[in-house]
C-alpha cells in the first residue's frame, strides 16, 4: 500500500513541482500516492491535477476546521506557507505552519517537509520578517514528535518573469535598445538562484526517497550563486539583448514599492548583501545541497536559454 503524500500549495510553484516530480519518478510514484491541497479545488489547475490521478482537497492553513480532512491518513506532508508582504506576514506564516504541523501530528503523520528560510535574526542579529517567519516556524516544528526536513529555496529564477525582469531603458532614437536589472545592492552581491518550478521536486524528491538520512537537515536550494553583474552578462550573452545591472539608491528603489511590501523586502535585500542569502556560508551550503538533489538542477544559463523570449516581454 502506498504512503500518502499531502502537498500544500499544490497549484503553486513549489507544491506543483513536488507533485510533477513524484508523478514522473518511477520509484516515488509507486511509493507515494498524492493529495493536493488548494484553497480552491474548482480552479483549472486543480482540476488538471485531478485529471492526472491526484486527489484534490480544498483546505486553507488559515482555516483550522479544514485541516483534519486535508491531513487524514497522511504519511508525509509537504508544507509551504502563503507569503503576503504586509504587517501581518510574520504572525500569519507562523500561524499557518503551526496549525498544519499540529494537525499532521494529530493525524499520525510520520514526516513533514517544510519550506523554510535562514534564521536571519536568531543566527545573525539581522531581523528579516520574510525569512524569520518561516525560520521561527521551523524551530517549532523541530519540537514536535514527527520526522522533519526543511527545503529553503533561494531567489526564484521565475522572478525574472516579473518584478526582477529586465526593463527597457529610455534611449535616443536609433540607439541600441538597452535593458536593465535594477536594484540598490552592489553589483558583486551574490544571489542563490533556483528554478523553483523545474527543480523543487528534485530536492524534495531526495528527502522523500531517503527520509531517515535527511531527518533534521536543511536543503539550501539553488543551482549556484550569481552576482548581479554576472546575471546581466548572462542575459546579454544568451539572448543578444544588451542588459546591464543598474544600481540605484535604496531610497529610489524603495519609492517604487507599496509600503507594506517595502518593509518586508528591503531588510531581505540588505541581508542578501551582508551576510548573504543563506548566511556567511551560503556558497558551501548551496554546493552541498546541489549534491543531494535527485537529478541535475538547472543553471541560470540553461533557464535563460529556455526562456529567452519570455524574459523580455515586460
Amino acid at each position: 500500500m502506498s504512503k500518502l503524500l499531502v502537498v500544500f500549495g499544490a497549484t503553486g510553484q513549489q507544491g506543483g513541482s513536488v507533485i510533477d516530480y513524484v508523478l514522473n519518478d518511477p520509484v516515488l510514484s509507486k511509493e507515494y500516492s498524492l493529495r493536493a491541497i488548494t484553497r480552491n479545488a474548482s480552479r483549472p489547475d486543480a482540476q488538471e491535477l485531478q485529471s492526472r490521478g491526484v486527489e484534490v482537497v480544498a483546505a486553507d492553513a488559515d482555516s483550522p476546521e479544514t485541516l483534519p480532512a486535508a491531513l487524514a491518513n497522511a504519511h508525509t506532508v509537504f508544507l509551504v506557507t502563503v507569503s503576503i508582504y504586509d504587517d501581518q506576514l510574520k504572525p500569519r506564516e507562523y500561524r499557518q505552519a503551526k496549525a498544519v504541523a499540529d494537525e499532521a501530528v494529530a493525524a499520525g503523520a510520520k514526516s513533514i517537509i517544510f519550506s523554510s528560510c535562514v534564521a536571519a535574526e536568531r543566527l545573525h542579529g539581522r531581523p528579516v520578517p520574510a525569512f524569520d517567519s518561516k525560520a521561527d516556524a521551523e524551530v517549532y516544528i523541530r519540537t514536535l514528535p514527527i520526522h522533519s526536513a526543511f527545503f529553503a529555496p533561494g531567489n526564484f529564477m521565475q522572478n525574472f518573469f516579473g518584478n526582477q525582469a529586465p526593463r527597457l531603458l529610455p534611449g535616443e532614437e536609433g540607439s541600441e535598445p538597452t535593458y536593465a536589472i535594477t536594484n540598490f545592492l552592489e553589483p558583486d552581491t551574490a544571489v542563490p538562484l533556483v528554478n523553483t518550478v523545474g527543480d523543487t521536486g528534485k530536492y524534495v524528491g531526495a528527502i522523500l526517497a531517503n527520509p531517515e538520512q535527511y531527518n533534521g537537515k536543511i536543503f539550501y536550494a539553488a543551482s549556484g550563486l550569481y552576482k548581479y553583474s554576472q546575471i546581466a552578462e548572462i542575459l546579454t550573452r544568451i539572448t543578444g539583448n544588451k542588459t546591464i545591472y543598474n544600481q540605484i539608491s535604496q531610497e529610489q528603489w524603495t519609492s517604487f514599492m507599496p509600503e507594506g511590501y517595502r518593509e518586508s523586502i528591503v531588510p531581505m535585500m540588505q541581508f542578501i548583501q551582508n551576510p548573504g542569502y543563506f548566511g556567511p556560508n551560503s556558497k558551501e551550503s548551496v554546493e552541498w545541497t546541489v549534491q543531494q538533489a535527485r537529478g541535475k538542477v538547472t543553471s541560470f544559463e540553461e533557464f535563460v536559454e529556455k526562456n529567452a523570449e519570455a524574459l523580455y516581454k515586460q
